[in-house]
């Protein structure tokens, strides 16, 4: 017998080293996952009103209205903290249809928690009139820059020189066609499905 197990090829190992548990991931604090929540939302508010400048400036010949858009930019403030709630309560309902998950890590346990939290805040940066007074500022400044960007890249062709009359004319045809092909059509469906989110959330 031990003849024959001489014969029979041996089973080669290979050496895959040594074991090395992963290290721990650190989840942030919750005030800083909050916060940068925070800042996500306040930069969507700021580009849906950029976004309702233009189309309401170059479009509907609409002038400039602080009020308005102070109203208008807490109204998506308060929107997106009826959200986070929302959340919260639908991640709540269903962590009490199933049985506590071991495996769950500490960033699933606490989102429930995070949305509560997040809600709060926007509802107090809705309510601070100065946080609002940036956000329209902002945005403005935004809208100038987006417009005039457009118009140069579409209406200033090279070696055109503005103090000269004739060339002027000739050329102000063709610049004020190019000005209305700027693509309005985008920011009105963003304004358009905006509007309609928030009146699904008031029925």
């Amino acid at each position: 017998m031990p003849f024959f197990s001489r014969l029979r090829p041996r089973k080669r190992t290979r050496n895959v080293g040594k074991y090395v548990a992963p290290k721990e991931v650190r989840v942030a604090p919750i005030e800083q996952v909050v916060e940068e929540g925070v800042l996500i939302a306040l930069s969507s508010v700021r580009m849906a009103v950029k976004n309702a400048l233009i189309v309401g400036a170059l479009r509907d010949d609409q002038p400039y209205d602080v009020e308005k858009l102070t109203q208008s930019a807490r109204e998506h403030v308060l929107s997106l903290a009826a959200e986070n709630d929302q959340t919260a309560s639908r991640l709540e309902r269903a962590r009490g249809f199933r049985k506590p998950d071991p495996d769950d890590d500490e960033a699933h346990r606490r989102r429930p928690q995070v949305h509560r939290m997040l809600a709060e805040a926007l509802r107090e940066r809705a309510d601070d009139g100065e946080q609002m007074d940036a956000i329209i500022e902002r945005a403005r400044t935004d809208a100038w820059e987006d417009i005039g960007r457009e118009v140069r890249n579409r209406i200033g062709p090279p070696g055109f020189i503005p103090d000269q009359p004739d060339v002027y004319e000739r050329m102000r045809d063709s610049r004020m066609k190019r000005l209305v092909d700027i693509d309005l059509a985008s920011l009105d469906r963003e304004r358009r499905a905006e509007e309609k989110r928030k009146a699904k959330q008031k029925s």
